[in-house]
């Protein structure tokens, strides 16, 4: 479950919705009415899942909390001199990446994540701050994002594990037959690489893991 949860757009604006009202962060774009969120969902196929926030950011270094100040400076200024201008814009709006390597490579942006599998109904949740290479005055606020995000005492992760944790009894109940991961079916569409995109609440990436995931497991 903490894949799926990793690159799930939905349970956002409602289950860190404290983190949103406490820290600057790019996250904030999809509270709110649907209808003004630009951020989309990706199924990249064997099941590797993207959530893109960039079309909803207005400006560099979003993703990065707004960075500004002279040492941002000579960052842009270095990768314009290596990249490009335009290449060097892109990077500085867009952002890394947010997605899902298919089964346990998680690639949050500014952080890195394992999880490792111990037992059916156990896993560890390994992760790491990125840092960029030859730019070290991003170190602290790296850092400082990643322990506001994922460590034990932060805004994003407790809530998760609550979610996962009731999560895993329901899935204990014997009720249920099924599951549903309808969302956004109405919405969905294959994009010109021959990928399904949709809106970034819907549930494109959960039925993209697990039906990759049931096909593994059926070949198995």
């Amino acid at each position: 479950m903490l894949p799926e949860n990793d690159s799930d757009g939905y349970h956002l604006g409602f289950v860190h919705l404290a983190l949103f009202k406490t820290i600057r962060t790019q996250y904030r774009r999809v509270v709110g009415d649907e209808k003004t969120i630009r951020a989309v969902v990706r199924d990249w196929g064997h099941g590797h899942i993207e959530i893109d926030w960039s079309p909803g950011y207005e400006g560099p270094f979003e993703w990065l909390g707004g960075a500004s100040g002279s040492g941002v400076d000579d960052y842009v200024a270095a990768l314009e001199r290596r990249d490009g201008a335009e290449a060097a814009r892109r990077r500085i709006v867009e952002g890394p990446a947010h997605a899902l390597i298919f089964p346990n490579l998680f690639l949050g942006e500014t952080n890195v994540a394992i999880v490792q599998p111990v037992s059916v109904e156990e896993c560890v949740h390994w992760h790491t701050p990125i840092f960029l290479k030859g730019a070290p005055q991003f170190n602290s606020r790296l850092l400082r994002m990643s322990e506001a995000g994922m460590g034990p005492a932060s805004f994003l992760m407790p809530d998760d594990l609550i979610v996962a944790r009731r999560n895993q009894a329901g899935l204990q109940a014997s009720l249920a037959e099924w599951i549903e991961l309808s969302r956004g079916l109405n919405r969905e569409y294959v994009d010109a690489e021959g990928r399904g995109v949709s809106h970034v609440t819907d549930e494109t990436t959960n039925r993209a893991l697990w039906r990759h995931y049931r096909q593994v497991m059926v070949e198995a």
